[in-house]
C-alpha cells in the first residue's frame, strides 16, 4: 500500500500546492497564478523550473552535521521523504522551489552535535541485520530513526567488511540497538504476521538475531557471525537455532517463531547438522 496523499489542509492559503489539491478559493488561485508566471518566466530567461540537486544536497549535509535529523530537516523544508532521498541521492533533477525550500532552512547546532567522520560500517550493518532476524522490520526502524525505509534496507543489504558510515549513523544505529536487542516486535506495535516474514527473510539470509552477539561482537572484525552465502539454509537454521536457545534462553517453540519456521522445522535441521552442539 501507497503512501497516503498529502491533504490540501497540510498547506496554507495560497500555496500552489493547495490549489493542486483541490482548493479553489481566491487565494490559492493567485498563488498558482503568481507560480506558473514564475516559471514562464524563469523558462523564457534560460531557467528552466529544474535544478541540480548537488546544492540542495550540501546543504543537507551541513544541516545533518551540526546534528539536525532527516525528519526535523523535512518538516522544515516541507517536502516528502521521496524528494528529501532522491535530493540526497543525486540522482536527477529537482524542481527549483524543493531547492529553495531546502536551503531556507537555516544551519543551527542543535543540543546533541553528531560528528560527520567516516567510520567502518560493520557495526551498524550487522546491528540492523540482527534486529531484522529479531522481528524488526525496516519501516519501523526507519521511523525510529526518523530515515526513509529504503536508506535502512540500503545498509542491511551492504557488505560489513567495505562500507563506510558516518558516524552519527552508527551512533543512532548502537542507541537503537541498544534500545531494542531482545525485545518482541510484537510488544511494540508491529503486528505478528509482519514481524514473522522479518525473521524469515533474516534467516534466508543468515543473518542471525540480538541474542547471537556481545556488545563488542558488532565491530570486532575477526568476529564471523554469519555463514557464508553458500551454507545450506537447513544449517543456516540450526547454527541460528543454537544460538537463540543456548545464548538467548529461548525455548525451541519460541526460537522457530523468531527464525520464521516450524518447530518440526528446527527439529529436523538440528538432526541434519548435530555438529552445531544441540541433541536433535
Amino acid at each position: 500500500m501507497g503512501r497516503p496523499a498529502t491533504p490540501a489542509e497540510a498547506f496554507e492559503h495560497g500555496d500552489p500546492r493547495r490549489y493542486r489539491r483541490g482548493c479553489r478559493c481566491t487565494a490559492c488561485k493567485t498563488g498558482v497564478t503568481a507560480a506558473v508566471r514564475r516559471q514562464r518566466y524563469l523558462r523564457a530567461t534560460g531557467r528552466g523550473a529544474t535544478v541540480n540537486p548537488q546544492r540542495a544536497a550540501r546543504h543537507i549535509e551541513l544541516l545533518r552535521n551540526l546534528g539536525m535529523s532527516d525528519k526535523d530537516i523535512q518538516a522544515e523544508a516541507g517536502v516528502c521523504q521521496n524528494v528529501f532521498y532522491r535530493i540526497t541521492g543525486q540522482r536527477s533533477e529537482i524542481r527549483r522551489d524543493s531547492e529553495t525550500r531546502i536551503l531556507a532552512v537555516k544551519p543551527r547546532q542543535v543540543d546533541q552535535a553528531r560528528s560527520g567522520i567516516h567510520l567502518s560500517g560493520r557495526g551498524t550493518i550487522l546491528r540492523l541485520r540482527a534486529l531484522a532476524a529479531d522481528g524488526w522490520p525496516a519501516v519501523h526502524l526507519a521511523d525510529r530513526c526518523g530515515k526513509h525505509k529504503q536508506f535502512i534496507v540500503h545498509l542491511q543489504n551492504s557488505n560489513p567488511d567495505t562500507a563506510i558510515v558516518r558516524r552519527w549513523v552508527a551512533d543512532y544505529v548502537t542507541a537503537l540497538s541498544n534500545q531494542l536487542a531482545g525485545q518482541a516486535p510484537e510488544d511494540h506495535g508491529v503486528a505478528p504476521h509482519i514481524a514473522g516474514r522479518t525473521r524469515k527473510t533474516a534467516a534466508s539470509k543468515g543473518w542471525v538475531g540480538t541474542a547471537y552477539f556481545d556488545p563488542d561482537d558488532y565491530d570486532n572484525p575477526d568476529f564471523a557471525p554469519a555463514v557464508e552465502d553458500t551454507t545450506p539454509r537447513r544449517r543456516v537454521i540450526a547454527e541460528n537455532a543454537h544460538w537463540l536457545i543456548e545464548q538467548g534462553g529461548l525455548d525451541r517453540v519460541v526460537a522457530a517463531h523468531r527464525l520464521g519456521v516450524h518447530k518440526s522445522y528446527i527439529d529436523h535441521a538440528l538432526r541434519e547438522h548435530p555438529e552445531t552442539g544441540l541433541a536433535a
